[in-house]
């Protein structure tokens, strides 16, 4: 079964539900305050960000709020869409993959929520394409996922067939020349400190679309 497949049949909701209480018990988002801080110097540049991978919005009010910006976000649950509507109605919400993000515009800021270790590699590159493609020039990008010195893959927690990919996620975005790295830390899935056990190891980093490549001004 397709890791895209096994969510949209029912996991999407499932995760959802799973970690709906948590989110909502969270008084602070460590990742997303650093980013906010790592971000505020453009703050007055920053009007519209998007969460690609948004789940309950918890961590995308955080951001739009810290940034004052308004937020938009996309997630393969339907459940967790209905919730936003409720609970954070100024949040523009859509249900979708990162293969395929149902929204033309351009944003000042892309965030990537923690979803493509679970997007299955065929697909991944879909969803390199479809972030930048939501990237303003002169616009940021972030990125929330597992973080690893090389990449190899493991079984999901919750489905034996399923399967999580761990890699450097921002690697591929650099190697573009298309963007810079403004700020990378490590921590891991459990704690906000590094982790010797590869299997934890998480990185939260911000990248910045160039204007200016390969000789001419990026349009």
């Amino acid at each position: 079964m397709s890791n895209k497949l096994f969510f949209k049949d029912g996991e999407a909701n499932e995760w959802f539900r799973r970690n709906k209480k948590a989110l909502e018990e969270a008084e602070v988002d460590k990742p997303i305050t650093l980013l906010c801080d790592w971000l505020e110097p453009f703050k007055k540049n920053i009007n519209e960000v998007l969460e690609i991978g948004c789940g309950s919005g918890h961590r995308l009010s955080f951001l739009s709020e810290g940034l004052d910006a308004i937020g938009f976000g996309v997630d393969p649950s339907s459940d967790a869409i209905d919730y936003i509507s409720k609970v954070s109605p100024e949040l523009i919400a859509k249900v979708g993959f990162g293969d395929s993000i149902p929204l033309e515009q351009a944003f000042d800021l892309v965030h990537l929520g923690f979803y493509l270790y679970l997007v299955d590699r065929d697909l991944y590159l879909s969803c390199v394409r479809e972030a930048d493609r939501l990237v303003k020039p002169g616009g940021f990008l972030s990125i929330i996922d597992f973080d690893t010195p090389y990449p190899y893959s493991n079984k999901y927690i919750h489905r034996a067939e399923v399967f999580a990919h761990k890699l450097s996620n921002s690697d591929v975005f650099v190697a573009s020349g298309l963007y810079s790295v403004v700020n990378k830390f490590h921590f891991s899935h459990g704690n906000f400190f590094f982790h010797k056990d590869i299997n934890e190891r998480v990185s939260l980093t911000l990248l910045y679309k160039e204007t200016e490549v390969f000789g001419g001004k990026s349009m």
